[in-house]
C-alpha cells in the first residue's frame, strides 16, 4: 500500500492523467487491503478531481461492496454529478448489492437504469438482473427482463441463457426453459448443468437422464462434480435408487469415486429414498467425512424417527473427530432432543455450543433461536420458551418463531395455550401467515372446537387465504373432526384446482363420519378426474372399508395399490387390511397375507397379535396356534401372547391345553401384568 501511495505521488508530479488513472486503478484493485485504505484512496481521488470518473468510481463501488459495505458504495454511486451513461458503473452497483445478499436493492438499481437513465443495459446488466430475479423468485419481472434482453439481441449470450433456464425451471415452466436451452448453438457445461438441475428439482427424472446421456455421449462433454450431484438429486426427488446406483458407476468411471460432494449426494439420495440402512452402511465405510456428511446422516436419522440414534451419532462425531458442530448439525440435534423430550441434553447442547463464548464460525440467528424455542416448549419448559420468544430481539416479532411455539403447544395438547398465543400475536401486530392458520386448525381439531373453527375460517377469509390449497385441505380435516361433514364438502367443492391431498382429505372426512360408501364414490371420482392416488389416499380408503366391514372392496383396493398404481403398501396399509379380515372372520386371508405378502414387514408383533386375538373371538385354534408360534419368536417376553393363546384353547373347550400354556408362562418367569383403569371422582356440592 505504501509503495502504491509513493507511486501515486510520483505520477502526480509527472502530471500524466492517463497514468494517474491507471495507478489509482492499480492501487484500488491490487494493493487496497482494508476499508480504511480504500477511504484514504477515495479522498485522494476526490482531491485529484477524479471523483466523477466513471471507471475509477466503478472500481471503488466494487471494492466497497467487496469489503461488505454496500452503503458506502451507494454513496459513491449517488455522488456522481449525473446518472452514468455507460453500463459499467450501474453493473458495479448491481453486482455489489448481489454480492452482499441484497437482490431487492440490485433490482431497484436495474429498474432505475431502465426507467430513468439514458444508459443502455449491456449483457452483464441483463445477466445480473435475471440473477437477482432468480434469487427473489420474481418470475414476472424476470420474464420481462429476459424479453428485453432478447429484443436487444442478447439471446445468444451464454450467461443470460443460463440464468433464464434457471428462472424458467424455478417457476415450473420447463417447456420454455428447454426452448431457451435448445436455441443455443454453443452450450458450455454450466448451461447443461442448469438444465439438468432444473429437471432434477422438478422431479423429471426421465428428462434428467436423457439430457445426461446426450451431454455425455452425443456431445462428448465430460460431466463435472455439479452434473453428478444434480443427477443424484433428481434420483432422490423421484425415489429411484436403481438409477442413482447406476450414476455411482458413472461417477467412478469419470474419476469422481473419491469426491466427497458426489458421495454426500449419494448418502442423501439413499435417505430420501427411505434406504436409511444402506445409507448408514455407506457412511460407515467412508474414511473421511466432512461436516456436511455428518449433518446429512444425523438429519436422516431424525427424519426417520430415530432421534436417539441421531444423538448417539452426534456424540460419536464430537468424540472421534475434530469437526466443530455447524448450524445445520445443531438444528438437527436440537430437533432430536425435542422429539425425545430430552430437555437435559438440549440444554447441554445450548450451553456448550450456543453461548457467546462457545460459538464457533456462525451467528446465533433466528433459525437457531426458533429451534431452541421449539425444543424447550416440546420438552415442557414453556416458561423458557416464552422468555426467549418475548425477550430476544431477533424473534419477538418473527412469525416463524411464534409458529414453532404454536406447533409445540399443539403437539403437547395445550390447546388453550395455542389460542392464547394466537391472540397475543394479533395484539402485537404480528401478521398470521399460512403456517399459523394450518397449525391453529390442527389444534382446533384435537379437542375439537367447532365454534373456534368457524371463527378461524372467518379470519382466513378476511386475510384472503381461502384460496391457499394447504389451508383448504386443513379446513376439510378440521370440519370433519368437528363432525361438520357438510362444511367439509363445501370447502372441498370451492377448491378450484384440487390436489391429491384435497381428495384424500374428503375421503378421510367420510371415513371418520362412518360413510364408507361416499368415501368409495369420492375415490372413484378422484381417479376419473385424473388425480393419481398416493399412499395416504389408500390409507384413508382402506380405513373406511375396514370400519364399514367392506371386505371385498378393501381387498380389491389393496390389490390395486401395486398392480394399478405401482405403490408399495406400508405397515399402515397392512394393518388396515388385516384388521378388516379379522373383523369379518376371514382369518385364513389374514394369515396368508401376513405369512406370504409382507416382504419382511410380516415380522410385526402387533399384526400377529391382532390375528391371535381374532382367533380367540372366532374360535379358530389352528390359525391361533400358528399366530402364537410367530409371536413367541418375535416377542418371547410378552406374557399377553401366552394368555391370548390360553384363551383360544379355553374358548374351544381345550382346558388342558390352556393350562399347559399358563404353566409354560409361569415356568419362563414371565410376569402377567394386571389390568388397570383410571377414573375421575366428581363430588357433588
Amino acid at each position: 500500500m505504501h509503495a502504491s501511495i509513493a507511486l501515486l505521488s510520483q505520477v502526480i508530479r509527472s502530471n500524466t492523467w492517463q497514468a494517474l488513472k491507471e495507478s489509482l486503478a492499480d492501487a484500488i484493485v491490487n494493493h487496497c487491503c482494508s476499508f480504511r485504505q480504500l477511504q484514504q484512496l477515495r479522498c485522494r481521488v476526490i482531491l485529484l478531481g477524479l471523483g466523477c470518473n466513471l471507471y475509477v468510481s466503478s472500481l471503488i463501488i466494487s471494492k466497497s461492496c467487496g469489503f461488505g459495505d454496500a452503503e458506502s458504495a451507494r454513496l459513491v454511486f449517488d455522488g456522481l454529478r449525473q446518472r452514468p451513461t455507460k453500463a459499467l458503473v450501474w453493473n458495479s452497483m448491481i453486482r455489489g448489492y448481489l454480492k452482499n445478499g441484497l437482490p431487492g436493492l440490485a433490482l431497484d438499481v436495474y429498474e432505475e437504469m431502465e426507467l430513468v437513465s439514458e444508459c443502455e443495459p449491456d449483457k452483464q446488466t441483463f445477466h445480473l438482473a435475471i440473477n437477482a430475479c432468480n434469487e427473489l423468485s420474481e418470475f414476472e419481472l424476470g420474464c420481462r427482463v429476459g424479453d428485453r434482453a432478447r429484443r436487444r439481441g442478447f439471446d445468444s449470450d451464454l450467461l443470460i441463457a443460463t440464468e433464464l433456464v434457471g428462472l424458467y425451471c424455478k417457476m415450473g415452466d420447463f417447456e420454455t426453459a428447454r426452448r431457451v436451452f435448445d436455441r443455443m448453438s454453443v452450450r458450455d457445461v454450466v448451461l447443461w448443468n442448469a438444465m439438468i438441475s432444473g429437471y432434477s428439482q422438478g422431479g423429471h427424472l426421465c428428462e434428467v437422464m436423457d439430457l445426461f446421456r446426450s451431454m455425455r455421449f452425443m456431445h462428448r462433454i465430460p460431466p463435472t462434480e455439479a452434473t453428478l450431484v444434480n443427477v443424484m438429486s433428481g434420483c432422490a426427488n423421484s425415489g429411484s435408487v436403481k438409477t442413482g446406483e447406476v450414476m455411482i458407476a458413472h461417477s467412478i468411471k469419470s474419476g469422481f469415486e473419491d469426491n466427497l460432494f458426489v458421495f454426500n449426494s449419494l448418502i442423501a439420495m439413499y435417505i430420501d429414498c427411505d434406504c436409511l440402512i444402506i445409507a448408514e452402511q455407506q457412511f460407515e465405510r467412508l474414511v473421511f467425512k466432512d461436516a456436511v456428511l455428518w449433518s446429512i446422516m444425523i438429519g436422516g436419522l431424525v427424519r426417520d424417527d430415530r432421534s436417539n440414534d441421531a444423538l448417539q451419532l452426534f456424540h460419536q462425531m464430537i468424540l472421534s473427530t475434530k469437526i466443530a458442530p455447524t448450524k445445520p448439525i445443531l438444528l438437527n440435534v436440537l430437533l432430536a432432543c425435542a422429539n425425545l423430550g430430552n430437555w437435559q441434553e438440549g440444554q447441554w447442547i445450548e450451553e456448550t455450543y450456543l453461548t457467546c463464548e462457545n460459538r464457533s464460525g456462525f451467528e446465533l440467528d433466528a433459525s437457531l433461536i426458533t429451534m431452541l424455542i421449539y425444543m424447550h416448549a416440546k420438552c415442557g419448559k414453556l416458561e423458557i420458551s416464552l422468555k426467549l420468544l418475548h425477550e430476544n430481539v431477533l424473534v419477538r416479532r418473527d412469525v416463524i418463531a411464534w409458529n414453532s411455539m404454536l406447533k409445540a403447544c399443539t403437539e403437547l395438547g395445550q390447546i388453550e395455550k395455542v389460542l392464547d398465543l394466537t391472540l397475543q400475536m394479533q395484539r402485537k401486530g404480528i401478521n398470521l401467515d399460512k403456517v399459523t392458520f394450518i397449525t391453529l386448525l390442527s389444534a382446533i381439531s384435537v379437542v375439537p372446537l367447532p365454534r373456534k373453527g368457524v371463527e378461524t375460517h372467518a379470519q382466513i377469509i378476511k386475510r384472503a387465504f381461502e384460496s391457499e390449497i394447504r389451508i383448504s385441505n386443513s379446513l376439510i380435516d378440521m370440519y370433519a373432526k368437528c363432525g361438520s361433514l357438510g362444511d367439509s364438502q363445501k370447502v372441498f367443492y370451492c377448491i378450484h384446482e384440487k390436489d391429491v391431498v384435497s381428495w384424500s382429505s374428503l375421503i378421510k372426512a367420510y371415513a371418520w363420519n362412518g360413510n364408507a360408501k361416499e368415501a368409495l364414490n369420492v375415490f372413484h371420482f378422484m381417479i376419473e378426474s385424473g388425480t393419481r392416488a398416493n399412499n395416504l389416499t389408500f390409507l384413508a380408503i382402506l380405513s373406511a372399508c375396514g370400519h364399514a366391514g367392506f371386505v371385498k372392496e378393501g381387498k380389491e383396493l389393496f390389490k390395486s395399490m401395486k398392480e394399478e398404481f405401482n405403490l408399495e403398501p406400508g405397515i399402515e396399509h397392512f394393518t388396515c387390511i388385516v384388521d378388516n379380515f379379522c373383523r369379518a372372520g376371514q382369518l385364513n386371508d389374514a394369515f396368508n397375507l401376513l405369512h406370504n405378502e409382507m416382504n419382511g414387514m410380516g415380522m410385526n408383533g402387533a399384526l400377529w397379535g391382532t390375528l391371535l386375538n381374532a382367533c380367540r373371538v372366532h374360535g379358530d385354534v389352528v390359525i391361533g396356534e400358528a399366530a402364537a408360534k410367530h409371536l413367541f419368536c418375535l416377542e418371547p417376553g410378552n406374557a399377553a401372547n401366552y394368555v391370548m393363546l390360553a384363551d383360544v384353547y379355553a374358548a374351544a373347550g381345550r382346558r388342558e391345553d390352556a393350562n399347559n400354556v399358563m404353566r409354560m408362562l409361569r415356568e419362563r418367569g414371565l410376569e402377567r401384568r394386571p389390568g388397570c383403569s383410571w377414573f375421575e371422582v366428581v363430588q357433588r356440592t
